[in-house]
């Protein structure tokens, strides 16, 4: 009836199943006959069965019967278990039709099997058979069985329509229900070793329902079906008193609920109403009807489509005919399969006149006698296509009918429920509109085409990529997505159908719909959908794990570890690990679930570090030689979880995921516990890099629950590890841990200092340099930083990290240990067993000893936190936070991806993953150090002063000394550098960085600052540098200068290790910093209290001048010895000391001018100290050694007691200054500046004031120093004069003229004066009796000279004139003198240019013409303002302009910017004393008395 030499292009699609029907589905049958298993395959162990030794003699073994002697009894045993088992199944499974045993690898071909037993050889040993025959074999038998099993059905006098049965969930018809998760893995007792059958428990996972024992009774129909007469085995007995020797086997004695209906119907006689219109008739006719439609489905399942069809219409007729609208609506249903398979096994087919709708023609289609299928069988996978054009024209007047075929199937199940008694059970209705709700949606999603790609789907539900060989149509009038929707939600069963189903039966309809929608892109439906599994799946998991628990006699609340692995196989631990990698997994499925509801998971394949194993250990291969990508991944990562935090309802996702965790404890599946709670942590926490004083990265869950979560993790992490799972852990949830490392500071003494050669070279010349400009800069005269910009560690010596990292959620945080993350593979910092409090930022404090030189650069961590796998953290140390765009610019699923750029156009070569995130994700920072060679380290100890501590006395100088150490045994000190710094030094830089003080306290601060330096270091040895071996010592000598205001002073010494000379060192070097400190106390000792100077007149220089004259003319041998011995003693310390001082004017180099100067000092101190002050003259060469200037200059002593003050009284040389405007300079080059601009609020007069009295008290500095000493103690120090303070009257008593005018007279015939008289100076016409004092006789012809010299820095047109008068006159009496004095030439006359340090002499004759006393002033005043030349070519710049006058324009305002002309008077006039005709004696004593005058 079903031979395949009817059709040979038919097939037979076997579905494998592993798990027993259901009893709702078994109630279908025959209904569905594609409910109930067929065919019973098992498979068994060849080796096993049979033993392996060649001497071994075989059985021939029948069907219950031994055939022959068996030499092994094991051989025996085993065989016997199989046939055992072969009788089991045929027990239990009584209804299939085939019952056939597999053994493979059974290479003795002589041994004789049963039937139902079928050798498989090895594959080595197989020459003709293969799986591909077994496969045939066994269909030719399922087809035969099928023709006597066709025929049972035929002899039938009806088959009633399936009713809906209740499942209480507990035991139907004596056997428990069971799942779609059941499976037979293997023969029960198969095994040599085990010949007793195992607990059906162990046949089962664990996690499953229980299995139905035997359906046996419920599968049982009345009457025998016709079996092949060579069959060994008869048909199994049907009730319980056909059983003959069968123990141990609880079959209920009564007929089951699926038998009856059928043995009613064969019981009843029809007895009335006979004839075609009869009640009877139309029952036979019905019974007809269902009859055929099921040999119309046992023809789809046999793979003869055509002859399908045409049974499928004929019955399909009948039943519309008689209204039988359930098994109308069947035969369509199969009739529209039959045409899908014919289509997509490449045949073509026309499309039945029953499936129109009633009133419809079919639409034109080639016209064909019949079905004209191929001759070739097709493949799978590629169909050989027939009649391309017909079979095309066929499948598009099949999606159009489509729509309306499947609305007349659903319509007429519906139909059927309402006006009939006929109800559909809710599996059947739903399955069948799921099965045509996904044929829509292949076909909507296909364009309105079925093609190719559309029937894999279909068939083989294959999901690849559609072809583009043909050209889709879309049709306007197909249904669209949202119409498909409403279709399949038509199986959704409803509250009350729910009670009719089995949960198994229920999972599979939502699991259906749930595909539909996915096909549909309803992702957010599919979710709802799948929502409801869970809910329907949960209580059927935790009955069966209570049920397990009471298998092992535990509570079902105890700990998930009371399962052992060693007792219950070894495949529990696979199913507990949940490691698949299937997306069809449980796993797959509820992380499909939580996507969708956008729950925040982890993604481990970006930043997982654990490899296969039991062992949790970092993989070689996960270290990337390119770090930045693994930290780009966590950062995409956290964009990604950020963007799902801010889709979906949080609700929503915290409900998923407790479900979840839920079926995962009821499975159990240990990794779905400890992912799912991660990701429920991960879910709930704010994913944000909050700033130290934020609050804002709270999680959004009670305490409570996270407590509870974390304790879950932990609890499942340790029953993984008692069942030998020690790989499984979780992922952590917080992106953020690591939010700050940093090297902790070391000591002082310890901080390397970055150097290179040009700071070589300034501190090894800066001794030289030193006394030209004190300002050079010093680089190792700042202390040494540790917080500076490059990070230095000393190989071999430790560094100290601190890592701060985060837990903000409110538990404990348990970190097993914790590593730097290094460039450096040898280098290890790390810390075990850190525990980390709620919702805190905690710093961690590591420690790692680098081995070698070289760049260090920290990019993490890595941590293994209790429960979760070990993996890298970025250093994340900027605050960061998500911040949600307000516009809408995405809907639905699409709001939970990351947002990229602007869409790329069809032609742009970019790929999705290359499109950047507009997103800007968290900065990520690392640490760099650098480590270099290993370095010496000094200590200071046995330092000289007590305790450290210094008592001067103001301008005292005390030494010290102290010893250096080297403790490193192998690197010795090669450079040893000095620098200093005091207290005094901050009041200073306070004092220069203040803009408001004037330019000369700004000297005085940098002079006193730099010039007197509080520290300074006496080398013994100024030609070698010195250096300290390893284990050796050098002793230092510091001198100490007691400063006012010094209260503490250190001494920091560099050293390093160069290795080279100084002169080859290249590049950076390192040193290290020792400080010696020193507490001083500086006393006051004695200071200067007041000044004053006076002018002073030049009549005893000029005496002294006349006396050395007349001295050297008497001895001209002698004079230049006591000139020098002049010079060279002191001032002797008696009362008239100042009548010896006097006797030594105009001896000296200055001349005969000089100004008295009083000096006050105050002795502070409590004992009287001995007071020198020293006065040198100005020499015209400058000696080779600074001290020779003084070894000529005159002392004066005093002793001043203790709080007294003493006036000291100096004569000094007056002084001249070229530029006594000039701009007070700055002793630090780098205020040395082009342009500068005054800050000074004073007038420009007032200015210049100070700036005069500047430079002038800086000369005078030059002649004076002073000292004290202690006579009892030996103590001594120098006394500071600089506060000297000079005013407007002190300046112009001490300063030169700048146009001196000394006017002298001589007669006027100097020839007549010693002719025939000797020449002596009583008889000397004119007698000069002081500097400027003469005496002159009356009517005497003299010239009066007068010299002119110029003292300015720049020439001047001098105008001399001249101003004779009578002194002590009246200014109207005093200047006639018509008839007293006689001039010849002009009192007034202009000069020639005089050029600067020149110097011109004019002579004016002139006679006095009666007696007295008369004075002539001399005023020389400038005719015009002098102005520099213009510059020659060499002086103008390069374009040719004049150069800009870029100096200080205050003080050059008298050279440069003057406009004014200045006029000069002379210091003292001449005095002239005009004698009469008088004896010798009153000359003389006019003489005399004209001198005591002066």
């Amino acid at each position: 009836m079903f031979s395949p030499l009817a059709f040979p292009s038919g097939l037979v699609v076997y579905e494998m199943m592993t798990y027993s029907p259901t009893p709702a589905q078994l109630a279908l049958v025959p209904f569905e006959l594609y409910r109930e298993p067929l065919v019973i395959l098992a498979i068994a162990e060849g080796r096993e069965l049979v033993g392996d030794d060649k001497g071994e003699n075989e059985s021939v073994l029948s069907e219950g019967v031994s055939g022959g002697d068996v030499q092994s009894a094991a051989s025996d045993d085993a065989l016997d278990s199989v046939l055992r088992s072969v009788m089991e199944l045929k027990e239990q499974y009584s209804t299939a039709l085939v019952h056939q045993v597999f053994v493979f690898n059974c290479d003795k071909p002589e041994i004789a099997f049963p039937p139902s037993v079928v050798p498989v050889p090895s594959l080595e040993n197989s020459k003709t058979t293969t799986m591909k025959t077994l496969m045939c074999d066994l269909t030719s038998q399922l087809l035969a069985e099928m023709t006597s099993y066709a025929r049972s059905l035929q002899a039938l006098p009806n088959i009633e329509t399936p009713k809906p049965i209740y499942n209480e969930g507990s035991q139907i018809d004596g056997h428990n229900s069971s799942r779609p998760g059941s499976r037979i893995s293997s023969l029960p007792g198969s095994r040599s070793s085990s010949p007793v059958p195992e607990p059906e428990r162990k046949k089962n996972r664990q996690s499953m329902l229980p299995q139905v024992n035997s359906v046996s009774e419920a599968r049982s129909r009345e009457g025998s079906r016709t079996r092949p007469q060579s069959a060994i085995y008869s048909t199994p007995p049907l009730t319980f008193d056909e059983i003959n020797g069968v123990s141990g086997r609880s079959t209920p004695a009564s007929t089951s609920e699926q038998e009856r209906p059928r043995r009613l119907s064969r019981e009843k006689i029809q007895v009335q109403g006979f004839g075609s219109g009869s009640v009877g008739e139309r029952a036979r006719n019905k019974a007809k009807g269902r009859i055929g439609v099921v040999i119309g489905s046992m023809y789809l399942l046999a793979g003869r489509w055509p002859d399908a069809i045409k049974e499928l219409v004929e019955g399909a007729a009948v039943a519309r005919a008689n209204s039988d609208h359930v098994w109308h609506a069947k035969a369509l249903d199969y009739i529209l399969v039959c045409m899908i398979m014919c289509a997509w096994g490449g045949m073509d087919f026309e499309i039945p006149q029953i499936c129109y709708p009633l009133g419809d023609k079919a639409l034109s289609t080639p016209k064909s006698s019949k079905n004209t299928p191929t001759h070739s069988a097709p493949d799978l996978t590629s169909p050989v296509p027939g009649n391309s054009t017909n079979r095309l024209v066929s499948l598009q007047n099949l999606c159009q009918l489509l729509p309306d075929l499947v609305n007349n199937i659903l319509h007429l199940y519906v139909r059927a429920a309402t006006f009939t008694a006929d109800l559909l059970p809710q599996i059947c209705f739903s399955e069948s509109t799921i099965r045509f709700s996904k044929l829509l949606a292949i076909i909507q999603a296909s364009h309105g085409t079925l093609n190719d790609h559309g029937l894999r789907r279909v068939v083989l539900n294959a999901d690849e990529e559609r072809s583009q060989d043909t050209i889709p149509i879309q049709f306007t009038s197909f249904p669209t997505r949202a119409e498909i929707a409403a279709v399949v939600f038509r199986a959704m069963p409803l509250s009350i159908a729910e009670k009719l189903l089995d949960v198994a039966d229920r999972v599979v309809i939502l699991a259906g719909i749930a595909s539909v929608l996915s096909v549909l892109g309803y992702h957010r439906k599919k979710a709802f959908v799948l929502r409801e599994l869970t809910s329907a799946l949960l209580p059927a998991l935790v009955q069966s794990r209570k049920d397990s628990a009471a298998d092992l006699g535990v509570h079902p609340a105890a700990s998930l570890s009371s399962f052992d692995l060693n007792k219950y196989g070894t495949g529990l631990e696979e199913d507990f690990s949940g490691q698949d990698g299937s997306e069809n997994g449980t796993q797959g499925f509820l992380s499909m679930l939580s996507q969708v509801y956008g729950v925040v998971s982890a993604d481990s394949s970006e930043n997982k570090i654990i490899t296969s194993g039991k062992q949790a250990r970092l993989s070689p291969n996960d270290r990337p030689t390119n770090p930045a990508r693994i930290v780009e991944a966590v950062g995409n990562r956290a964009i990604r979880q950020a963007v799902l935090r801010s889709f979906g309802n949080q609700v929503l996702k915290l409900d998923i995921l407790r479900t979840c965790i839920n079926v995962c404890e009821a499975l159990p599946d240990f990794q779905g516990v400890l992912r799912f709670s991660s990701d429920l942590l991960r879910t709930v926490g704010s994913g944000i890099a909050p700033a130290g004083d934020s609050s804002d990265g709270a999680p959004m869950l009670p305490i409570e629950d996270q407590v509870r979560l974390s304790q879950n993790i932990l609890r499942t992490v340790g029953a993984a590890k008692q069942l030998g799972m020690e790989h499984l852990m979780t992922e952590y949830w917080d992106e953020f841990l690591l939010r700050k490392v940093e090297i902790a500071k070391p000591i002082l003494a310890l901080t390397p200092t970055t150097r290179d050669q040009a700071d070589l070279k300034v501190a090894s010349g800066l001794s030289i340099e030193k006394e030209k400009s004190p300002f050079l800069f010093n680089p190792f005269s700042k202390k040494a930083d540790s917080s500076a910009a490059d990070i230095v560690l000393v190989a071999n010596e430790e560094a100290y990290f601190t890592a701060v990292v985060q837990n903000l959620y409110d538990f404990d945080l348990e970190i097993e240990w914790i590593k730097l993350d290094t460039s450096d593979t040898t280098f290890e910092a790390k810390a075990d067993n850190v525990m980390i409090g709620p919702y805190r930022t905690q710093a961690i404090q590591m420690n790692g000893k680098p081995k070698h030189s070289g760049a260090l650069k920290v990019e993490g961590c890595i941590a293994k936190i209790r429960g979760c796998h070990e993996r890298r953290f970025p250093i994340y140390e900027k605050p960061w936070k998500y911040k949600q765009s307000v516009k809408a610019k995405r809907l639905g699923l699409a709001a939970s991806t990351i947002e990229t750029t602007r869409p790329v156009s069809v032609t742009s070569d970019l790929t999705r993953s290359q499109r950047r995130s507009v997103l800007k994700g968290p900065d990520p920072s690392n640490l760099s150090a650098k480590v270099i060679p290993p370095q010496p380290v000094v200590v200071a100890h046995a330092v000289s002063s007590t305790q450290s501590a210094i008592m001067l006395l103001e301008g005292e100088r005390k030494r010290v000394k102290f010893t250096l150490q080297n403790t490193s045994s192998t690197t010795p000190v090669d450079l040893l550098l000095l620098a200093f710094t005091d207290s005094t030094s901050p009041s200073l830089q306070h004092a220069l960085a203040n803009k408001d003080i004037s330019a000369a306290e700004i000297y005085e601060a940098e002079l006193f600052s730099y010039r007197q330096e509080a520290l300074r270091w006496i080398r013994v040895d100024d030609h070698s540098e010195p250096s300290i071996p390893p284990n050796g010592e050098l002793t230092i000598e510091i001198e100490v200068l007691g400063k006012p205001g010094l209260t503490y002073g250190t001494v920091q010494i560099d050293y390093g290790h160069l290795g080279v000379p100084r002169s080859e060192v290249s590049g950076q070097f390192y040193t290290r910093q020792v400080i010696v400190p020193f507490t001083v106390t500086v006393n006051a000792s004695v200071s200067l209290a007041q000044d004053d100077f006076l002018p002073f007149t030049g009549d005893f220089a000029w005496h002294n001048q006349r006396n050395q004259s007349n001295l050297n003319n008497s001895a001209p041998s002698t004079q230049p010895d006591k000139r020098l011995r002049a010079f060279s003693r002191a001032a002797p310390e008696v009362k008239n000391r100042f009548q010896s001082l006097l006797q030594r004017l105009g001896l000296g180099a200055q001349g005969d001018d000089h100004c008295l100067l009083l000096l006050d000092f105050h002795n502070s101190w409590p004992t009287p100290l001995r007071l020198s002050v020293q006065v040198r003259e100005n020499l015209s060469k400058e000696p080779a050694n600074p001290d020779d200037h003084w070894k000529r200059a005159y002392t004066v002593y005093e002793i001043i007691q203790p709080g007294h003050t003493t006036r000291t009284v100096l004569l000094i040389p007056r002084l001249s200054v070229q530029n006594p405007y000039a701009s007070i300079p700055s002793l630090n080059p780098a205020n040395k500046r082009q342009y500068v601009v005054s800050s000074s609020k004073v007038s420009p007069e007032a200015e210049l004031a100070s700036r005069e009295a500047f430079w002038y008290r800086e000369e005078i500095l030059k002649y004076l120093r002073a000292t004290w000493e202690e006579e009892s103690t030996g103590r001594k120090g120098d006394i500071e004069l600089r506060n000297l303070r000079l005013s407007a009257r002190m300046i112009d008593a001490i300063k030169l003229e700048e146009i001196g005018i000394e006017m002298t007279l001589s007669p006027a015939f100097p020839e007549e004066e010693g002719e025939g008289s000797p020449s002596t100076e009583t008889e000397t016409v004119v007698t000069q009796t002081g500097r400027s004092k003469f005496l002159v006789p009356q009517e005497t012809f003299l010239f009066l000279k007068t010299r002119v010299k110029n003292r300015l820095p720049h020439p001047i047109h001098p105008l001399l004139r001249l101003q004779p008068a009578l002194r002590h006159h009246p200014y109207n009496i005093a200047l006639d003198l018509s008839k007293k004095f006689a001039f010849n030439g002009l009192l007034q006359q202009a000069l020639p240019l005089l050029e600067a340090g020149e110097e011109t002499e004019v002579e004016l004759g002139c006679v006095f013409l009666c007696e007295g006393e008369f004075e002539v002033h001399a005023i020389v005043e400038e005719v015009r303002v002098w102005k520099p030349p213009l510059e020659d070519e060499e002086g103008k710049g390069k374009g040719g302009r004049k150069r800009a006058m870029t100096g200080d324009l205050v003080g050059d305002k008298a050279l440069a910017g003057r406009t004014e002309r200045r006029i000069w008077g002379c210091r003292e006039p001449c005095v002239v004393f005009v004698r009469g005709a008088v004896d010798g004696s009153e000359e003389e004593e006019k003489r005399e008395s004209g001198s005591g005058e002066g």
